[in-house]
């Protein structure tokens, strides 16, 4: 885990250490404590070496993740999709329960939501986060990089 902590630091994505086997943070504040800063992550994950990894969302990591949970929200997406347009192509990582989709932080607010979108789509932005992989969720499912993405976040090869 903290081979992978340090990787999305040295990426510009902060990060932080949530229980193991959780999603609940590890470390007091929470997301508010996410950090680029290698020592910190280090000094963290000696302590915790099984500890999930958090990535703040939104302005810390110039990121937002659009949370896709399940056939339904799915279906829920395709709808919008029809109405407004295919997603971008971007990297996603499959969750226990479906996949997060991640996109650059507009200059435009984005804000945290929950079913705001429809049934099972949830965005997670300024002051939210998600697990990273190799997390595990709670039901014991590891968090894993789509294949349809693995030549944007791999290093080319040689």
């Amino acid at each position: 885990m903290l081979r992978s902590a340090l990787t999305f630091a040295k990426k510009g994505l902060c990060v932080f250490p949530c229980l193991k086997r959780d999603k609940r943070p590890a470390v007091a504040n929470g997301v508010n404590a996410a950090t680029t800063n290698a020592e910190i992550i280090q000094q963290w994950w000696r302590q915790l070496p099984a500890a999930n990894i958090g990535v703040a969302t939104g302005k810390p990591s110039g990121i937002f993740v659009v949370d896709v949970d399940g056939v339904d929200a799915e279906a829920e997406l395709r709808k919008l999709e029809a109405q407004h347009g295919a997603l971008p192509p971007t990297i996603e990582v499959i969750t226990a329960r479906g996949r997060h989709v991640y996109f650059k932080m507009p200059a435009a607010p984005i804000r945290n939501s929950t079913g705001k979108l429809g049934p099972g789509l949830d965005i997670r932005a300024t002051g939210g986060y998600v697990l990273a992989p190799p997390s595990i969720h709670p039901t014991g499912r590891r968090y894993a990089w789509s294949v349809d993405c693995a030549n944007a976040i791999a290093p080319a090869p040689a």
